[in-house]
């Protein structure tokens, strides 16, 4: 193989601000890197982009402060440097923005920005919190977030944490940013605010380091490219305008990939699995949305449209909501998210590391969680079937794993995302419920897990689907519903990629002929 050296090449803009040569870092046994060399210049946003263990995320830690290499060695403005952790590297001018959020829930927004950075305390308090929510105030400014300053963040929603959490950052000036899969749970809006920003913070001579496995960033915001693999660097390049991206896509799999959406299979017309009433349209009216046998339906919004409530009221997590519920024609209402379980609505939500998996368990007990009750009737057993299932779920879901028995978080972030979708899969008897999927996947994986979507689908159960992924939202449903402002505003039936530009317009709230349209039929047929 070549060596990372003959990659290099001469970008368009300025000096080299940050560079890594010959790095190496193993975790046990695993080659997280072997003898990776880059360089992240002023004035540019380099995007790093691999498979889940390419080694993408141990690269932005290094550079971050979080780990230190094995071998080679990291400059920074051009002397050797070695960072002692995080706030070291902070203090130098790196801010890093985890792709897992690190807010504190129950502290406020004021806190969690200003968390570590407090400084001496001030004998008038009420003076240094007003200095704070300033400056708070003024890092959250340019993401256009309208919110209380003194609200707990765990009460905002995950796209709001997730911009909080790259502001966050930003509050000590850092020099360079590396920020890792910054847009996995932005909708449409949000990540066009992000944009912006970074761009600004470009043009301000900052250096980005970007990690993604989103092409649609690469095209949007790259002026540099590299593409991991097992560890090692195996290309890199300036995007420049001719660059398309089939060609990046081309680059980073090795092998030409065509994201189609299967062809649309007819559903019955019998009685739905699903009936949703009372849902708000705009015109003060409201409708009834059916949901069929084996649909996979997308719910499509910016941030606080409405579309979240109708998952949260199926599992029991709002139970103020104006909704009422139907389930195989009988009135349906969750208490709880584990009552909603045991009555077949199965559910992920958003969120990998806040709400997803128990850290402190093995990826076999978590796996294994939601089916405790049943696999408890098999007494002495017990043990061998829980140990057979997890391995043929692992091995259909294709997650790479050494030791189930391993703790979860020894798993990359897209293996463990995949644990948790064969988790909720296994026992959704009616209806599966999926908040941001394929969050933090690359491609290979997104389509591996569609296909057990498309199979589950098959088998007769029902599947809402919330992801700010729009083609994926497309590619995905068999019809998509969008929100507004708590209003539903149209359905799309076996939506196309075309659709698209009518979809933001939507959910921008600048609907006009397809809305009206829409209002005039039936959301029940």
């Amino acid at each position: 193989m070549s060596t990372n050296a003959s990659f290099e090449v001469t970008p368009k803009s300025s000096e080299i601000l940050l560079s890594l040569q010959g790095v190496s870092k193993r975790f046990g046994p695993t080659v997280a890197l072997s003898d990776v060399s880059l360089s992240f210049r002023t004035g540019e946003i380099h995007c790093l982009l691999g498979e889940n263990g390419a080694g993408k995320s141990t690269v932005g830690k290094i550079v971050g402060g979080l780990y230190g290499p094995d071998a080679g060695r990291v400059e920074f403005k051009g002397q050797p440097v070695s960072f002692r952790d995080v706030n070291d590297a902070k203090d130098k001018g790196i801010g890093l923005v985890f792709q897992e959020l690190s807010l504190a829930p129950d502290l406020s927004v004021r806190a969690n920005l200003r968390l570590g950075a407090e400084g001496p305390v001030h004998p008038f308090g009420y003076i240094k919190h007003k200095s704070e929510a300033e400056m708070v105030a003024r890092a959250i400014k340019c993401f256009e977030l309208d919110i209380d300053l003194e609200e707990p963040v765990k009460y905002l929603p995950v796209a709001t944490q997730q911009m909080l959490e790259i502001a966050k950052a930003s509050l000590r000036d850092p020099q360079l940013i590396v920020l890792d899969e910054p847009t996995a749970m932005l909708g449409a809006v949000e990540k066009q605010r992000l944009f912006r920003v970074l761009r600004a913070w470009r043009d301000d001579g900052r250096s980005l380091v970007l990690i993604t496995h989103h092409i649609d960033d690469v095209m949007e915001l790259a002026d540099k490219v590299t593409v991991m693999r097992d560890g090692r660097v195996v290309d890199s390049f300036p995007m420049e305008s001719s660059i398309t991206a089939d060609e990046v896509l081309e680059r980073l799999t090795g092998k030409k990939i065509r994201i189609l959406k299967p062809p649309c299979t007819p559903k019955t017309s019998e009685t739905p699995v699903l009936r949703v009433e009372n849902v708000a349209r705009r015109d003060g009216s409201s409708t009834s949305m059916n949901f069929g046998k084996g649909e996979i339906i997308g719910l499509y919004g910016v941030v606080g449209s409405g579309a979240e409530h109708i998952p949260q009221g199926l599992i029991g997590m709002n139970k103020n909501t104006a909704l009422h519920f139907y389930l195989n024609g009988r009135r349906y209402q969750a208490s709880s998210p584990s009552a909603a379980f045991a009555s077949g609505v199965s559910y992920l939500p958003s969120g990998r590391a806040s709400n997803g998996i128990f850290a402190s368990l093995s990826v076999r007990e978590n796996l294994c969680l939601t089916q405790l009750a049943e696999l408890g009737r098999y007494g002495v057993v017990f043990d061998l079937i829980e140990r057979t299932r997890t391995a043929a779920l692992l091995e259909r879901f294709k997650v790479k794993c050494q030791d189930p028995e391993d703790k979860i978080t020894s798993l990359s972030g897209g293996n463990q995302q995949k644990v948790l979708m064969a988790r909720a899969m296994a026992h959704a008897r009616h209806v599966l419920i999926l908040e941001e999927p394929t969050a933090g996947i690359d491609i290979d994986a997104k389509l591996q897990l569609h296909e057990r979507v498309r199979e589950l689908a098959e088998q007769g159960v029902t599947v809402l689907l919330v992801s700010s992924d729009l083609i994926e939202t497309i590619t995905l449903c068999d019809k998509v519903y969008t929100f507004y402002e708590g209003h539903v505003i149209n359905c799309y039936d076996n939506p196309s990629l075309s659709d698209q530009p009518q979809i933001v317009s939507d959910v921008l709230g600048q609907s006009g002929e397809a809305e009206a349209a829409f209002a005039a039929t039936s959301v029940n047929a």
